[in-house]
């Protein structure tokens, strides 16, 4: 990985640097010993990504994409998460703020550090955040930022392409792996009605695209979603907000900035004991949960997991493939059995947690409950 001197600058300042000590899959080590890595080092590979994807664009449609352009993309990737609170997604709950909704007072913090020379007329920082964010006047009034959005937030874009391959093999899996150098060099740009450009793939990287799609599903599958990480989140809201002033982040960028994961790393009790074991953990089914809930409701601990593994219903963003030999533009859901059997996957899940002197006989009565209210074949525990 190669930066420029204004790359460098915010590279090297205060609040990037903060994130080497925010980890990138908050309590993952504790079940995959390797996933240590943080924040700073997954920022770092977004840019490198979102070069390569706009190299490869930039090749298949000479002339629509700039330098300038280039320059604006790799400060997304740079940027994108020096909002994070401490141990990443873990500490969502903890503020109503988003660490997205964050950046636009980080950047004015480092306002000194923030250089990109750009054609528009306006502060840098004003740039970077509405591309970023997709929202500004600037933004709506621009069809090629409208575009650049696309690079850091849509189903392919730079941020999910780096964190995939990384979690998996700092985790010591296979799961992520897909074929990224397919998916990349497939990259092309795909016309709208209305003359707006999105990102899209053409038909040579359809492979690459399922092979995203299935990486995706495991990650969550395996790590994102593992019962026991979900399991530290639940106990670690349950902590942390005894040491926040009010029991959330602070609003003020400046105090916010001085929190990271070292700062709460010795004071996380659970760490050392749970207390708590998993004694439920199947598909999400109402019923199910109302059977439970009503009789032993109150000696467990519950947990609801959902994740849509491609398009979250109708009105979710499609990918599209351009032929430019027979002249056409296509789902990919359409020349795919295999994404059309995914488009609407969902993982949800329906968890309970009981105290480890008593898991046993929960997970027995769980068993009886179940029995009594359905076919027991139903719900093998």
């Amino acid at each position: 990985m190669s930066f420029s001197d204004d790359e460098s600058k915010l590279i090297n300042s205060y609040s990037f640097n903060r994130l080497r000590k925010i980890k990138q899959l908050a309590f993952g080590e504790y079940i995959f010993p390797g996933a240590t890595h943080n924040r700073y080092s997954h920022s770092l590979g977004v840019a490198t990504v979102i070069s390569q994807m706009f190299d490869s664009v930039d090749a298949k449609n000479k002339g629509y994409l700039t330098e300038e352009d280039r320059n604006l993309l790799r400060m997304m990737g740079l940027v994108h998460d020096m909002g994070h609170s401490p141990y990443s997604h873990s500490s969502m709950a903890l503020s109503e703020i988003t660490h997205e909704d964050r950046l636009p007072d980080i950047l004015n913090f480092e306002s000194n550090n923030v250089v990109l020379d750009n054609s528009f007329g306006v502060d840098p920082k004003d740039l970077i955040t509405q591309t970023y964010l997709g929202e500004g006047a600037l933004f709506y009034s621009n069809d090629k930022l409208i575009l650049l959005h696309e690079f850091m937030d849509s189903f392919i874009d730079a941020d999910k392409m780096d964190y995939l391959r990384r979690d998996s093999y700092m985790c010591g899996l296979s799961y992520g792996n897909f074929e990224f150098h397919d998916l990349i060099r497939s990259l092309t740009l795909i016309p709208s009605k209305s003359g707006v450009y999105h990102l899209g793939i053409t038909p040579d990287g359809l492979h690459a695209l399922e092979s995203f799609v299935l990486a995706r599903y495991y990650m969550f599958s395996k790590v994102y979603l593992d019962p026991i990480s979900c399991l530290y989140d639940k106990l670690y809201l349950q902590e942390v907000r005894r040491y926040l002033p009010n029991g959330c982040m602070p609003d003020d960028i400046k105090k916010f900035l001085t929190w990271d994961d070292t700062k709460l790393i010795g004071k996380l009790s659970f760490l050392d004991d749970t207390g708590f074991e998993l004694v439920y953990d199947q598909d999400f089914d109402e019923i199910a949960m109302q059977v439970i809930d009503s009789r032993l409701g109150g000696y467990l601990l519950k947990d609801i997991v959902k994740k849509a593994v491609y398009r979250k219903n109708e009105n979710d963003s499609q990918i599209y493939v351009r032929d430019d030999v027979l002249g056409r533009v296509t789902p990919a859901t359409e020349l795919s059995p295999l994404l059309k059997r995914m488009e609407f996957e969902r993982l949800h899940r329906l968890r309970y947690y009981a105290p480890k002197p008593i898991a046993d006989e929960l997970r027995n009565k769980i068993r009886v409950v179940l029995e009594g209210a359905f076919k027991y074949a139903k719900y093998g525990v």
